[in-house]
């Protein structure tokens, strides 16, 4: 009689912890699905937003130098998308900046207009991306604090063991872990998490990246640059002015 309490009693013990260790593994990996959501997206705004900005203040610039001397404002070691910009149509540039709104007296000072608004928005869309950037960031720690705990307090072996030993099929084993195994198949449980091995890869997609200033306190250094481009290019930049 008691031995058949303690098998009871030792059954109930690893049916606790099978359904804590699926419990927990599907949170971990809902929570590896949202950081690749919320890193696909950053890379979306990379290229959909921050590389049409840069190349709009590229287009007003013109000339190699000076989008250099513009980077350096940025603190830059390297013009992001410039390879691009040198290969772009005189056609595809001009698309950048034909419909900017343009104000001020005298073409000079509209075109130094334009060059600020343009690194305005640039700036909106780059502190966007960088608080997105820290979420990710975030949110990949998390992950990779659940999985060492989860690594660490679980044995997958084992687990696998007590599951083999109930001799159920799929939707029994299911049922008897309170449906934490739910949609899955037995054969399929005895891997590893694939976040797991590819989370160090997920954090090398994550940009080194800094924050880049705020408009107002680069606006003279930014115009002087702004000058230079005028005076070289005054005659093709005038269309837009």
């Amino acid at each position: 009689m008691s031995y058949d309490i303690e098998k009871a009693l030792a059954y109930q013990i690893k049916k606790e912890i099978a359904q804590r260790y699926f419990r927990i593994r599907k949170l971990i990996e809902e929570d590896s699905a949202n950081a690749r959501t919320l890193l696909n997206k950053l890379e979306k705004i990379y290229t959909e937003k921050l590389k049409p900005a840069f190349l709009r203040i590229y287009s007003l610039l013109l000339d190699e130098d000076l989008i250099k001397e513009f980077s350096a404002l940025l603190d830059l070691q390297e013009p992001p998308f410039l390879d691009e910009f040198l290969n772009m149509s005189q056609q595809e540039r001009e698309k950048l900046i034909k419909d900017l709104e343009v104000h001020g007296w005298f073409k000079e000072k509209r075109f130094l207009n334009l060059l600020m608004d343009s690194y305005r928005m640039l700036y909106e869309q780059w502190k966007d991306y960088y608080d997105l950037r820290e979420e990710v960031l975030d949110e990949l720690e998390l992950v990779k604090e659940e999985v060492k705990q989860f690594t660490k307090n679980y044995s997958l072996d084992d687990i696998m063991h007590f599951l083999r030993s109930l001799d159920m099929g799929d939707e029994a084993a299911s049922k008897a872990l309170g449906g934490t195994i739910e949609g899955r198949k037995l054969g399929q449980l005895d891997k590893k998490i694939p976040v797991v091995e590819d989370l160090e890869k997920l954090f090398e997609r994550v940009p080194e990246l800094a924050r880049i200033p705020e408009p107002n306190s680069i606006e003279s250094e930014l115009k002087k640059v702004g000058e230079k481009a005028f005076l070289r290019h005054e005659g093709d930049l005038s269309k837009f002015l």
